[in-house]
Order: C-alpha cells, then structure tokens, then sequence
C-alpha cells in the first residue's frame, strides 16, 4: 500500500506535474478533434470519448482509490 504522505509526494513531483499536463493536453486535443468530426464515425467516437473518460478517470484519482485493493 502506499501511504498517504508518499501519494501526495507522488502528486507532487514535477514528472508527475509533467505527465498530467501531457494527459490534459491530450484530452484537450481529443476534444478538439471531436468537435469538428463527430458524426462522422460513431465508432471513432466513441473511442475518443471513451479516451477522454479514461485520461480523466486517472487525473482524479485519489489515495484511497489506491487502498481499495
């Protein structure tokens, strides 16, 4: 288990800072790609939504989603 303490460090640390501004900037373009071709292939739709919700779902998460294993 990671502690609460080594989580926040984790948080903290610049190539943590880094990745999370490359997940951002990802889910930023995904968005941008789905605002000018949604429609066009509900599949490819999909994945990018689907994309987008995963990028999210790691950006929020949280120590005690660790301690739930």
């Amino acid at each position: 288990m990671i502690s609460k303490t080594d989580f926040r460090d984790w948080k903290s640390n610049p190539v943590t800072k880094q990745v999370y501004a490359t997940i951002g900037i990802r889910i930023q373009g995904l968005q941008e790609e789905l605002g000018y071709t949604a429609g066009q292939d509900v599949r490819q739709d999909g994945m990018k939504v689907g994309a987008i919700q995963a990028y999210r779902d790691f950006l929020e998460m949280t120590h005690d989603e660790g301690d739930s294993e």
